[in-house]
């Protein structure tokens, strides 16, 4: 698989080297002949009557690879149904439990034909109801301060001390 990539990149590198060497030669060869008259341009060749114009033909030829085929190698995973022995390099007892019978006891009904001839007392404990007197909820004054709102503002006074510096301007009697 690396070898057809390596042969169809190497392939693409020359082709192209090939494509443009034969280009470069074909513009030579038609700028060449636009050139040939130095003091003409294109428009100066239709209104000279005794000009001649010449027609070259250029032929170029190419080789074309053609395609062959490849082998690819693909490598494709069989499962192996061929059983192969394994060295075991340190062998190890190991204990096998054996299984020993155990005698469990099953409780089975048994029906009884004649019913027990005396009644059975089964004590069921009962709830009884316990009243107990409740004193009757009395009204009770709470005093509730009411907000008074007042519409003079109040100053209050407070002594803060605040320092205060004073800047001396000094004048200076000499260069002026």
């Amino acid at each position: 698989m690396k070898a057809f990539v390596v042969l169809s990149m190497a392939l693409a590198v020359a082709s192209c080297a090939a494509v443009d060497d034969s280009s470069k030669k074909e513009k030579r060869g038609l700028w060449e002949l636009g050139n040939e008259h130095e003091g003409y341009d294109f428009d100066d060749h239709h209104h000279d009557s005794h000009h001649e114009v010449k027609h070259v033909s250029t032929t170029i030829t190419k080789k074309v690879p053609v395609p062959y085929p490849v082998e690819v190698e693909k490598h494709v995973p069989v499962p192996v149904k061929v059983p192969y022995p394994v060295h075991v390099e340190k062998k190890v007892p190991v204990y096998v439990e054996k299984k020993v019978p155990v005698y469990v006891e099953k409780k089975v009904p048994v029906h009884v034909d004649r019913p027990v001839p005396y009644p059975v007392e089964v004590k069921v404990p009962v709830v009884h109801k316990e009243y107990v007197e409740v004193p009757k909820p009395y009204a009770v004054h709470v005093e509730k301060p009411v907000p008074v709102y007042v519409k003079k503002p109040v100053y209050i006074e407070k002594h803060v001390p605040v320092t205060v510096h004073i800047k001396e301007h000094k004048k200076h009697w000499g260069l002026f």
